[in-house]
């Protein structure tokens, strides 16, 4: 089986009490550490914690000064 590696890149809003931004790399996780992540993002997405991609992307242009 090929092994194919991704980045994940997170950003914490100012409310959550986490001080740091930090990049995962899911080719280092376990199948247990990936299922918790998934879960943890799953979990976040049944109480609601999201944003529509308009919003996200419209924040991303804007914190790298990006012009489209």
């Amino acid at each position: 089986m090929a092994v194919k590696s991704t980045h994940l890149y997170t950003s914490m809003e100012p409310e959550v009490k986490i001080s740091s931004k930090r990049i995962v790399d899911m080719s280092v996780l376990s199948e247990e550490e990936l299922n918790k992540e998934l879960e943890k993002g799953y979990a976040d997405v049944q109480a609601g914690r999201t944003k529509d991609a308009k919003t996200a992307f419209d924040n991303i242009r804007k914190d790298y000064q990006l012009n489209t």
